[in-house]
């Protein structure tokens, strides 16, 4: 990782990079002495260690406008001296445990003025941890949300079984002239115990810009929306997958094809990709996501509530 400065704050801005799972922005007016204030703090940064860990940044304010409202907008830099990185230090702290690794960077935005951006860098924890308001969260897209019971028991049980952390890219143009693509899925290890094995199980529609057939063994199915496609990449158990490390999945497919039913008939395709990362004992991570996106860019497979 390199290091933080303000240069690099600006170049984030300016690159748009959005708020995700792992990226927070919250303007100075975010830090406050006020109960409620610092309750949210520790809600935000339990969330991160309650789930795969990440940076929140306090200086950066994000647009008004409903649809840009998890992009940067500018810096909104606090004053140092109405709050300190000891200060911040001290209400992370009252988080019940404490968390272990928390490093706070002070980035100096202009130093006659003496105001400053705090970017706070969290790691995942290998335990649950409760907020000022006697509450578990986790991240859940753009914000921090209360844990249900079982996921708090999840967190708990990381030392006894591996932490995956997923994301997915259809790459449709892998040589040029070839008709075939590959599907490539990227499974990291963010826990503490081995991960041995790992399987990864896809429900992929038949039409990805494209009629696709998979290549090896796949079965074609139907259900309310469309045709498509289930199929398993996996993870030889030979070679686990190490905490800290990661190791990429792929299956390849063929394009251009023609499917048809038995009455001539062209095939309806679903709409959405659907898929399903086991790990030894982990709790399965499923996720609905839209084929859109996986085409364009690796997309994080985060947990879907409407599954």
């Amino acid at each position: 990782m390199s290091e933080w400065t303000k240069e690099r704050l600006e170049r984030m801005i300016a690159d748009g990079d959005e708020e995700n799972l792992s990226l927070d922005y919250k303007r100075a007016a975010s830090l406050d002495r006020a109960d409620g204030k610092k309750s949210e703090i520790t809600k935000d940064v339990s969330s991160f260690a309650n789930s795969a860990g990440g940076v929140l940044i306090y200086g950066i304010a994000e647009p008004e406008e409903k649809t840009k409202r998890h992009l940067p907008e500018r810096l909104d830099p606090v004053c140092r001296a109405d709050f300190s990185k000891e200060w911040l230090e001290q209400i992370i702290q009252s988080i019940q445990p404490r968390i272990e690794g928390v490093v706070i960077h002070p980035v100096t935005v202009d130093e006659q003025a003496g105001t400053v951006c705090y970017v706070v860098e969290v790691p995942p924890s290998h335990t649950a941890h409760q907020a000022r308001d006697h509450v578990y969260y986790k991240r859940h897209n753009f914000g921090a949300l209360p844990m249900e019971d079982y996921e708090v028991r999840d967190v708990m049980n990381r030392k006894t079984h591996p932490k995956i952390r997923a994301s997915i890219f259809i790459n449709k143009t892998v040589k040029i002239g070839t008709p075939e693509g590959v599907i490539l899925v990227k499974v990291e290890n963010i826990g503490r115990t081995l991960a041995r094995y790992v399987m990864v199980e896809i429900e992929l529609p038949i039409d990805v810009g494209g009629l696709i057939r998979p290549v090896g063994v796949s079965t074609l199915e139907k259900n309310d929306e469309g045709e498509f496609w289930r199929l398993r990449v996996g993870k030889n158990p030979q070679t686990p997958i190490f905490p800290g490390s990661y190791s990429k999945l792929d299956r390849k497919f063929d394009t251009n094809v023609v499917l048809m039913h038995n009455d001539g008939s062209p095939m309806v395709s679903t709409r959405q990709l659907k898929v399903s990362v086991f790990a030894d004992e982990m709790p399965p991570l499923r996720a609905t996501m839209d084929v859109a996106s996986v085409l364009r860019h690796w997309t994080p497979i985060e947990q879907s509530s409407s599954i």
